[in-house]
């Protein structure tokens, strides 16, 4: 997927999840990356999340029909489309540098 279409996506989501329901001020953002191929370099991208700030969880697929996933979280943000975003696609930059495709996210109100 391009960035353009990302961001699209991303903005879209976000205004269906606002119109179903109010959104906190303040949140922390988990966003969900899986590796591109076998050659994504799991330790190097934790490592240079860590070093800025993000907290890191590797998940292994339970089945044949998941995807080992990688989850970073933000520390607590302005929760609104644009920070959402600015995150969204620095993280992306950064996952494909390491082999990582961005898969999703979503939020826990502080």
């Amino acid at each position: 997927m391009d960035m353009k279409q990302q961001k699209a996506e991303t903005e879209q989501i976000f205004a269906e999840i606002a119109k179903m329901e109010d959104l906190p001020a303040r949140a922390v953002v988990a966003f969900q990356f899986v590796p591109e191929d076998g050659s994504a370099d799991w330790d190097a991208f934790t490592e240079a999340l860590e070093a800025q700030g993000y907290g890191v969880e590797w998940y292994e697929a339970e089945d044949d029909e998941d995807e080992d996933c990688l989850e970073i979280t933000t520390p607590e943000m302005t929760l609104n489309v644009d920070a959402l975003w600015a995150e969204e696609e620095k993280l992306t930059v950064q996952g494909a540098v390491h082999g990582f495709l961005a898969d999703g996210w979503g939020f826990m109100g502080a």
